[in-house]
C-alpha cells in the first residue's frame, strides 16, 4: 500500500497553527502572571496603608484597658465608627479588625462592619479566636518585632476564601504591642478583573496570529513550495530516465535556484562517481577475495589436523586460534624435533590484519628454522631475534615462547621472549601459573642474549600456553577476562584432555565477552605428558 504523502504547505500550516498554539499560552500565561502581580501588590499597598493609618491614630494603652477590665466607653464607640467608615466608604476592604495578639490566640477589639454585612457574622468585642496557620507564621513574627507586614501574606479558610491579609501595630506608652490592625481583601473579585483582562489580551493574539499566518503561508507558498514542486518533478523526471532535461527556471536568485543550479551540476559528476563507485568495487571485491586467501593460508600454515601424531603415544597436543581480522598475527606450533623430542611454539606479533600476519610467517618459519636436536633454546632465540631485527623496518616486534620437551627423560626446556608465563598441571592436581622470568622481545633490539630454562615433567603432567588475547578480552563493560578466571577455568577442567579443555575455555570466555566485538587474536595450546619413552620403545 502506497504511503499517502504530505505536502510541505500542509506541514508549514500546521507548525504555524501549534506556534500560535503555543504562543498564546505563553502570552497568556505571562499576561496573566504579570497583570495578577500588579493588582495584587496594589491590593497589598492600599490595605497597608489603611491599616497603618488607622493604627498611628488609635491609643494602645486604652486598648489594654478595654480588654482589662471587659467594659468600653464613648471612645471606643467613635473608634467603631472610624473603622466602620473606612470599610465602608474608604478602602473598600473586605474584612477589617482591631485585636489583641496572645501567644496562642487573639481577642476581638473592634470588628468593622457596614450595611451590606451580615450581622451574624462581626465578632463582638471580647470575642477569642484561636491563630491560623497564617497567623503563627506571619503575625506573630511582627508582633514581636513590633512592625506592620513586610509581605503579601496569603490566606485562606472554606469560610472567607482566598485573601490578602495585612497588620500594622498598635503601641502602648512604654513602646510596646499593645495591638494589630488587620486588613483583609479577599481575591474573588480580584481574580474575576484578571481572568476577563486575560481573555480579551488572548482574544486579540489570536486574531493578529491568524492574520499573520494567512500572510506567511502566502508568501511561504509563492517564494518555496510552488518552486520546490517544479524541482522535484524535474527530479523525478531523471530519475525516470529522462535526462535530456533542461534546468528549471527560477525568477528569483535565492537558495531554491541554488538547489536546482546544485542539482544540474550534481547530473554532471554523477556519471564520474558512478564510474568511480564501480572500480572501487570491483577492487573491494578483489582485495576481499585475496583476504580470503590470505585466510586459509595462514589457516594451512598452522597444524590443525587432530590427533597431531596418532602413532605417538608419549604426549596428546591440541591447539586453536581464532583471528580478530581475516588474518591475524598470533601464531602457534609444535613439531618433532627428531624422534625424542617434541617442539611447541606460541608467539604474538605486534599489530593486527596483513602486517602482522606476513611478519608471523617469517617469524614461525626462523623459529622452525633453527630449532635443531640438542641445540639450547635461548642461542635459537638469541640468532632469530639478531634476523628479525635486519629485515624490521616497520618496528613491529614479536613475544614469544618455544620448549621443547626430551620424551624419554621428561625434562623440559623452554625460553621466553616477552610472553605470558604458561599454566602447568602436575599429575591429579590443578593448573597453575608457572612463574618465569621473561626475555625482551624478538626484533626489538638487535643483540639480546635469550636464556634457556627447564623444569621436569611427569607422565600425566600438563602445560597449557595462550595468548594475551584471552586474559585481555573484554566485554560491554570494559572488564576484562583477566588472569584469575582463565585459572578458575582451567582448575575445574583440569581433568579433562587438550582437546576437550580447549573448547572449554573458549566457551567460558564468550558467554564472558557476549556480543562485544573481538579486538585481539585469541591462541591458545595445551600439551599433555602421556608416557615417557625408552629405547625406541613407549613406557
Amino acid at each position: 500500500m502506497k504511503k499517502k504523502r504530505i505536502g510541505l504547505r500542509r506541514k508549514i500550516i500546521r507548525i504555524i497553527c501549534m506556534l500560535i498554539a503555543v504562543m498564546s499560552v505563553i502570552l497568556m500565561v505571562i499576561s496573566y502572571k504579570a497583570f495578577y502581580d500588579t493588582y495584587i501588590n496594589f491590593y497589598y499597598d492600599k490595605a497597608l496603608g489603611i491599616v497603618k493609618m488607622l493604627a498611628n491614630e488609635i491609643d494602645g494603652d486604652q486598648i489594654a484597658r478595654y480588654i482589662d477590665t471587659g467594659s468600653t466607653d464613648e471612645a471606643y464607640d467613635a473608634l467603631v465608627s472610624t473603622f466602620n467608615n473606612v470599610k465602608a466608604n474608604t478602602s473598600g476592604l473586605s474584612y477589617l479588625y482591631l485585636m489583641v495578639p496572645y501567644e496562642d490566640h487573639f481577642v476581638y477589639v473592634i470588628d468593622a462592619y457596614t450595611d451590606q454585612d451580615d450581622m451574624n457574622n462581626i465578632s463582638a468585642f471580647g470575642s477569642v479566636f484561636e491563630y491560623r496557620e497564617t497567623e503563627y507564621t506571619y503575625l506573630l513574627p511582627d508582633v514581636k518585632a513590633k512592625s506592620a507586614s513586610t509581605q503579601i501574606v496569603y490566606g485562606g479558610d472554606a469560610g472567607f476564601g482566598r485573601s490578602i491579609s495585612v497588620w500594622a501595630p498598635v503601641f502602648d506608652r512604654n513602646g510596646e504591642v499593645a495591638a494589630m490592625v488587620e486588613g483583609d481583601y479577599v481575591l474573588t473579585s480580584v481574580e474575576k478583573e484578571i481572568n476577563s483582562y486575560v481573555l480579551k489580551i488572548l482574544f486579540f493574539i489570536v486574531m493578529a496570529l491568524a492574520v499573520i499566518t494567512v500572510i506567511m503561508v502566502r508568501v511561504i507558498d509563492t517564494g518555496v513550495t510552488s518552486p520546490i514542486i517544479a524541482l522535484t518533478k524535474y527530479i523525478d523526471s531523471y530519475e525516470k530516465g529522462n535526462l535530456t532535461l533542461e534546468p528549471v527556471p527560477f525568477k528569483e536568485d535565492n537558495e531554491i535556484k541554488w538547489l536546482s543550479d546544485s542539482f544540474g551540476n550534481m547530473i554532471d559528476r554523477m556519471e564520474l562517481y558512478i564510474t568511480d563507485i564501480k572500480n572501487i568495487t570491483a577492487e573491494r571485491e578483489r582485495i576481499g577475495a585475496e583476504l580470503n586467501v590470505a585466510t586459509k593460508i595462514q589457516a594451512d600454515m598452522l597444524p590443525r589436523i587432530f590427533p597431531a601424531f596418532p602413532d605417538r603415544k608419549e604426549f596428546d597436543i591440541y591447539a586453536s586460534m581464532n583471528p580478530a581480522k581475516e588474518v591475524g598475527g598470533d601464531f602457534y606450533d609444535f613439531f618433532m624435533v627428531d624422534n625424542s623430542h617434541l617442539a611447541i611454539v606460541m608467539a604474538d606479533v605486534s599489530g593486527k590484519g596483513v602486517p602482522a600476519a606476513l611478519f608471523m610467517v617469517i617469524g614461525k618459519t626462523l623459529i622452525k628454522d633453527h630449532t635443531k636436536p640438542g641445540r639450547d633454546l635461548g642461542e635459537v632465540f638469541t640468532e632469530v631475534n639478531n634476523l628479525l631485527c635486519k629485515s624490521n623496518s616497520e618496528g613491529m616486534f614479536i613475544t614469544a615462547f618455544e620448549g621443547v620437551l626430551d620424551l624419554v627423560t621428561g625434562e623440559f626446556q623452554f625460553v621466553n621472549a616477552g610472553h605470558e608465563i604458561p599454566f602447568l598441571c602436575k599429575k591429579g592436581g590443578v593448573f597453575e601459573p608457572y612463574k618465569i622470568k621473561a626475555g625482551f622481545v624478538l626484533a626489538g633490539i638487535e643483540d639480546i642474549r635469550y636464556q634457556c630454562g627447564s623444569m621436569q615433567l611427569e607422565v600425566g603432567d600438563k602445560i597449557f600456553q595462550y595468548t594475551d588475547g584471552i586474559p585481555e578480552a573484554a566485554n560491554k563493560s570494559n572488564e576484562f577476562y583477566g588472569m584469575e578466571r582463565l585459572e578458575n577455568v582451567l582448575c575445574k577442567n583440569a581433568t579433562l584432555t587438550p582437546s576437550e579443555l580447549l573448547p572449554k575455555i573458549k566457551m567460558d570466555l564468550d558467554e564472558f565477552v557476549g556480543d562485544a566485538p573481538q579486538f585481539d587474536d585469541i591462541t591458545m595450546l595445551c600439551l599433555e605428558y602421556k608416557a615417557r619413552m625408552e629405547c625406541g620403545r613407549t613406557l
